[in-house]
């Protein structure tokens, strides 16, 4: 039997891997949105610790705990890391797929037994599917990753995977090629050190990246908050302020024309008061949802008040204004929404001297509607 030097690096690694997953079990409890990928990232790092501390505690006589038992933690433990990772990219699992090639390959994994004679078989398989499950979750998450993240993110994600992917190719290969000579982990080679040494460095890197990029989209999630009205989705005053005035430097530049809409929902307080705050709540959410349905990809729609709401209308000539605010009117009338709205419709010119006195005009517009008994739109001059 070969002199073993190797398990106490083994079982440094599988320590390691422990500290990785009580650390995603303890993030698990934090981070809500991210959970069912969190505890996947945990259960993945818990089982490939397993699979190494059982490798390290091989031993005569050969025992299928030991041996079968460890190569099935470690194939689990990459399967189940794809799955969460595919959960938290919000990318199509593919648990068939995985399923269809990993059944056969962990019965006869299974099946084989610990002898010396069948370690290779084992090892070739466990090698093998681990690169699919690398590789196939490299391919799927890719475009996702670049997406949401940035091309710097697919590849600093995407560039270590395809090498661990490659690396357990070329380890499945050595072996299917020297099959007399099992190349089993708990040998004291430069493979297996090397090998553990990669373990090492993935797993660290796979867990600062994953917390880098956890950390990105709960930033994201709050920047977000900042700037939506919780109610109905919409950007918010602060966020239409902002917008109105990027618009509105634009025409200053370009000489482009430049429409605003105030709208106010008709007798909203008497909603509130006689049907209650929730049948309020239902009619501000369901007119949101047909401002943003009727407006084009370019519009910026908000709310700006308890039933106020302002359109900035880019590129939208005097006409076109008053077009699309009739046809909203007449909407909201056909809409049985229990209520009306009025519309005060500004268009930029030489006047204004800020994106505000843009809107203030549209709000007095806004206001000799609901003066003139509402239901109505007036233009500013």
């Amino acid at each position: 039997m070969t002199d073993l030097h190797l398990p106490p690096l083994l079982w440094l690694v599988a320590y390691q891997m422990g500290l990785h997953a009580l650390l995603w079990g303890a993030c698990s409890l934090l981070l809500r949105e991210a959970r069912a990928a969190v505890l996947h990232w945990a259960v993945f790092m818990l089982l490939l610790g397993t699979g190494l501390a059982l490798a390290g505690a091989r031993n005569e006589p050969r025992e299928w705990l030991f041996y079968n038992g460890a190569n099935l933690a470690t194939v689990l433990a990459f399967a189940v890391m794809r799955r969460g990772t595919q959960l938290f990219m919000r990318v199509e699992s593919h648990d068939r797929e995985q399923l269809g090639v990993l059944l056969p390959i962990l019965v006869v994994i299974g099946l084989a037994g610990p002898s010396p004679q069948w370690a290779p078989l084992r090892i070739v398989l466990s090698y093998a599917v681990q690169a699919f499950i690398v590789l196939r979750l490299m391919a799927v998450i890719g475009p996702a990753l670049k997406a949401e993240f940035g091309r710097a993110a697919m590849w600093a994600v995407g560039g270590p995977g395809l090498l661990i992917g490659l690396i357990q190719v070329a380890l499945a290969g050595h072996q299917a090629f020297s099959w007399r000579a099992p190349a089993e982990m708990q040998q004291d080679t430069g493979t297996n050190q090397a090998l553990m040494y990669v373990y090492l460095a993935g797993a660290a890197l796979f867990t600062f990246l994953f917390i880098v990029m956890v950390t990105q989209r709960l930033l994201a999630s709050l920047r977000e908050a900042a700037v939506r009205d919780p109610l109905t989705g919409l950007l918010n005053r602060r966020a239409m302020a902002e917008a109105m005035e990027r618009q509105w430097l634009r025409h200053r530049r370009t000489q482009s024309p430049l429409a605003v809409l105030v709208i106010d929902i008709d007798h909203f307080k008497r909603i509130n008061d006689t049907l209650g705050h929730a049948a309020g709540d239902s009619v501000l959410i369901h007119l949101s949802t047909l401002l943003q349905n009727h407006v084009r990809g370019e519009d910026v729609v908000g709310r700006v008040g308890g039933e106020e709401f302002l359109l900035v209308l880019p590129d939208t000539q005097p006409q076109n204004a008053i077009a699309l605010a009739e046809r909203l009117r007449v909407l909201v009338r056909a809409e049985s929404l229990g209520t009306t709205i009025s519309i005060g419709i500004a268009i930029a010119h030489s006047v204004d001297d800020s994106a505000e006195s843009v809107i203030a005009r549209a709000d007095a517009a806004l206001y000799r509607a609901k003066d003139a008994g509402r239901n109505r739109i007036e233009v500013a001059d």
